[in-house]
């Protein structure tokens, strides 16, 4: 037996609009339920499908009740081991990271013995990114030339070059279309950025 129940406004809801005696029958319902653990016997139709739904909220709020008159859930047991003191020194572990990047350094090549070629121009760099990047745009018949290169260079940003001619690579139709990469770098460039 209980002192008091919880009762929501979804109750409520459900109930108000239905005619005064099932509205009445479904209270009383509900009241002896939540109050004294006893199902009404001999409800109408209605009244009974409402109970019917509202009853497992009932429930859940009784356990938790009859739950907190235990004292709740019990306390955990410290299970954490206490660290073991017996270790007299650091040991060093070698590191075996997997350095994964994609800087494509080949690791034979980091030997300081070994002679490398002079450093690579920015020419040399973009071609190497315009094969990786940009295969469609190798398709065109006349490549952009190392002055030409420059000219882009400093007419437009880094991210503008990389923008323009990841467009025109994404364009599939481009080598039918266009002859020279240079001039129709050009001609995109001009729609895109007006100059």
């Amino acid at each position: 037996m209980r002192d008091s129940f919880i009762f929501y406004r979804s109750f409520y809801e459900a109930i108000k609009d239905l005619q005064r005696d099932i509205q009445g029958e479904i209270y009383t319902a509900i009241m002896e339920y939540s109050l004294y653990g006893k199902e009404t016997d001999n409800l109408k139709p209605v009244a009974r499908s409402i109970f019917t739904l509202i009853k497992p909220q009932i429930d859940v709020n009784n356990k938790r009740f009859d739950n907190g008159c235990k004292g709740g859930r019990p306390l955990k047991k410290e299970t954490k081991e206490k660290p073991n003191n017996n270790q007299k020194e650091t040991k060093e572990k070698p590191n075996d990271n997997d350095n994964v990047n994609d800087n494509n350094i080949n690791k034979e090549s980091t030997n300081v013995d070994k002679k490398e070629g002079p450093p690579k121009s920015d020419y040399e760099r973009f071609n190497e990114w315009l094969k990786e990047h940009t295969p469609n745009v190798l398709k065109l018949q006349r490549q952009i030339t190392e002055e030409e290169f420059m000219k882009l260079k400093k007419k437009y940003s880094y991210d503008q070059i990389v923008d323009i001619l990841q467009s025109m690579d994404n364009y599939k139709d481009a080598p039918k279309k266009y002859t020279s990469v240079y001039l129709t770098f050009l001609k995109w460039a001009k729609k895109e950025y007006g100059s």
